[in-house]
């Protein structure tokens, strides 16, 4: 524009949009900080910053705060210079994070460091030297994955920006492959990618996530091509089968959002080898011309379908229960490629039931989680209608990201008093709930247990345990607040807070003689959860102390060195004549007796 000519005013008008639009987007990202700071982390910003920016940039964007808390656990002293990390089996990637929550940019020597942080984690002299446990634990984590064939996806979230330096540093070092030395010195080439996102950069990734779910589902409007149809009238199943444009199905997901995805037992995974393969093939003139031959498809349920004489396809509440990943991709891509390219639709007139079904048995393109089959039990909806009629309600979410993504402001009011909400997410209740019932090395390690007895009647063991078929939502509600009371503590030990919960419940059951494995009645479980602040706290110091004393025996006894979560996760006997459940629950009950000695017995402040 000549210089002294001023702006148009639609120029200015459209500017003005934007930065409106870029405000509110600003400000619900910055109330969400606020919120997570007041409820996990004393009002700490940056700590929210990181947890938000890990949540969000993971592979599963849809990671539950306890998760996070437990992924992000590494940021301490002795880090290497990862504050987080995650191994994503679904796309073989193993995730290393991150962060700086201050305003001030961040230089170009820490993002160095950050670069070299997988050659200083396979380096076994500066693992050996931190005491950061977590470290270790990565380390042998990256070591056998990089075995494997895993790639790794670095990010850097800094809440105020990169100098212009760093920022160059990165962008020569977006993505390629790296020359690596494993644990024992053997050479290996792995992918990589790296990748520098500011506070702007997370707050658009939550929006464009969270975008998807707002808005009631309606119904929608597909336009056919009139040679690609094949209808299949039954007088027990009505179905379609058709080839449908891409810019057809990107319209309506763009209109719609993820709420198409409701009976989807997932949302869309970040990063997974299916969509890089489907990438792959839409970036050729050939792919997308054959595309609807290579890829699986759409599978899709509806209340109603009918097809007029223009080619119009009118859907009453379409789902589609399997191409989520599809779809997202297929989104992404340019009007040009998709006017190319075209999908195969299958859709069918099917009750919730029979959508379930269909939605359980397709997803096999890339395989399913167990705890996704969670929303298909029909037990867990009968404990979130439960939950939602307490008094005050809890929201028990069985779908990950509801919580986040789907609820509105004035829904989540219903579930939280001031700053404090009561919300329940169904691993983190599993894990409570196995451990209050005597099992913490399971719920420490081996939750997926739980979950895969939803997808197979053979194999219900774990899940029953964790869910019997007689227990009451009122019932759940005290293991979820002690859990949530030992997460915003900080236990001596690492990995100790399903045990600690472990040997409260045992003194509870001592103290109302109540027998090993049951649950409380209805009556106490609800006095207990309502008076946490009086007993949990003496409760808490003597079972820590425990673990902690414990743990300090293990090592006297052990032979060997003794690894902490080793020694949290095993169930039976670790090594020959150790069995740590029995040094903790006997290092507990002699907490009790110094306590009771002492006049500060905390079962004292137990009411009646």
């Amino acid at each position: 524009m000549p210089a002294g000519r001023k702006s148009p005013k639609y120029l200015k008008k459209d500017s003005e949009m934007a930065t409106s639009v870029r405000n509110v987007m600003m400000a619900e990202f910055r109330r969400q900080l606020d919120e997570l700071a007041a409820t996990w982390y004393e009002d700490d910003i940056p700590s929210a910053f990181r947890h938000l920016a890990f949540q969000i940039m993971a592979p599963d964007p849809a990671l539950s705060d306890e998760q996070v808390i437990q992924m992000t656990a590494i940021d301490q002293s002795g880090d290497l210079e990862v504050d987080g990390w995650l191994v994503d089996d679904t796309s073989e990637t193993v995730f290393l994070f991150q962060a700086f929550g201050g305003n001030s940019r961040v230089q170009e020597s820490k993002v160095t460091k950050f670069w070299e942080s997988p050659h200083e984690l396979l380096n076994p002299e500066r693992v050996k030297e931190t005491n950061n446990q977590s470290v270790k634990e990565l380390s042998d984590e990256l070591d056998a994955k990089l075995r494997d064939d895993y790639s790794i996806a670095m990010v850097f979230a800094a809440k105020g920006g990169f100098a212009a330096a760093a920022s160059k540093f990165a962008d020569s070092r977006n993505e390629g492959e790296l020359s690596l030395k494993l644990l024992s010195g053997e050479s290996i080439v792995c992918r990589y990618s790296f990748k520098l996102i500011d506070e702007t950069d997370v707050a658009q990734a939550f929006e464009d996530y969270r975008a998807g779910f707002r808005g009631e589902l309606i119904d929608v409007t597909l336009h056919l091509r009139e040679d690609c149809v094949y209808v299949v009238e039954d007088s027990d199943m009505r179905s379609i089968r058709a080839t449908v444009g891409a810019n057809e199905i990107v319209r309506v997901f763009n209109d719609r959002g993820f709420r198409l995805f409701s009976l989807n037992p997932r949302g869309p995974i970040a990063n997974a080898k299916v969509n890089k393969n489907i990438n792959n093939t839409l970036a050729t003139e050939s792919g997308r011309k054959t595309f609807h031959l290579l890829n699986n498809g759409l599978c899709a349920t509806c209340d109603d379908f009918q097809l007029n004489e223009k080619g119009d396809l009118n859907v009453s509440n379409f789902q589609i229960v399997n191409g989520c990943q599809t779809t997202v991709t297929l989104s992404k891509r340019s009007e040009s490629d998709l006017s190319e390219t075209l999908v195969d639709l299958k859709l069918v007139v099917a009750d919730v039931s029979l959508a379930e079904s269909i939605a359980s048995s397709s997803n096999s393109q890339t395989a399913l989680r167990a705890k996704d089959y969670t929303s298909f039990e029909r037990q867990q909806r009968l404990l979130q209608y439960d939950f939602e009629r307490l008094q005050p309600p809890w929201y028990y979410e069985i779908k990950q990201g509801y919580w986040r993504f789907v609820l509105n402001d004035r829904e989540k009011a219903r579930f939280k008093t001031g700053q404090k909400k009561r919300h329940v997410e169904v691993q983190p209740l599993a894990q409570a709930s196995l451990a209050f019932r005597g099992h913490p090395s399971v719920a420490l390690d081996r939750v997926r247990f739980v979950f895969q007895g939803i997808r197979s009647t053979e194999d219900r063991e774990w899940y029953e345990r964790a869910f019997p078929q007689s227990v009451k939502a009122q019932q759940l509600i005290l293991p979820w607040v002690t859990l949530q009371f030992l997460l915003k503590r900080k236990p001596s030990l690492r990995f100790s807070n399903f045990h600690i919960l472990w040997q409260i419940a045992q003194m509870l059951r001592d103290h109302y003689e109540i027998g090993t494995d049951q649950y409380f009645s209805i009556d106490l479980s609800s006095r207990l959860a309502n008076s946490v602040d009086d007993w949990l706290p003496g409760m808490f110091r003597v079972a820590d102390n425990a673990c902690k004393l414990a743990f300090q025996r293990a090592q006297y006894i052990s032979v060997a060195e003794l690894d902490v979560r080793d020694f949290f996760r095993a169930s039976g006997e670790l090594s020959k004549g150790l069995f740590p459940m029995d040094l903790i629950h006997e290092a507990c009950q002699q907490e009790l007796e110094i306590s009771q000695s002492q006049s500060n017995d905390p079962r004292d402040r137990l009411r009646a």
